[in-house]
């Protein structure tokens, strides 16, 4: 095997404590923040819906999730849009906010120094790596879309 084939591309998603870790084949793109409609649901991470490309998708605030206190957005804002994994199961797209413009970063073994996990639909992080001394959350895309409001 050559070396392209053991690598993922990945997009890193700037959180304002960390970084989210995605496939880049799960990001259909990085759009630009705007304040989302609000929805009715309880949750103080989910933001609301925005109109992209005449779809309506739910913004996501991720770092809420996890508990964290909101401490505002900044001017580099961004929300990616990201495929769902099972998007017959309600919304087939989300959008996760990041506090800054996300890039690309290819992991492969190599880089990769240490690696947690949890089985899946347990929690909103799925893996953490650390890649560099970096840690890197993964987030439960399958989880994030069970926690959605119906659509």
């Amino acid at each position: 095997m050559n070396q392209a084939s053991n690598e993922i591309r990945c997009m890193l998603i700037p959180l304002r404590e960390g970084r989210l870790l995605l496939p880049n084949a799960l990001v259909a793109e990085i759009i630009g923040y705007r304040t989302p409609d609000p929805v009715q649901h309880d949750a103080s991470w989910l933001q609301g819906r925005v109109n992209w490309h005449q779809r309506e998708i739910l913004v996501i605030d991720f770092e809420r999730l996890l508990g964290k206190p909101d401490t505002g957005g900044g001017v580099r804002q961004r929300i990616a849009v990201c495929y769902a994994l099972n998007p017959e199961q309600g919304w087939p797209l989300v959008g996760l906010v990041a506090q800054g413009i996300p890039r690309l970063l290819r992991v492969n073994r190599e880089v990769v120094d240490s690696a947690t996990g949890g089985p899946a639909g347990d929690s909103p992080i799925r893996m953490n790596l650390w890649v560099s001394g970096e840690e890197l959350m993964v987030p439960d895309i399958d989880y994030l879309q069970a926690q959605l409001p119906a659509q």
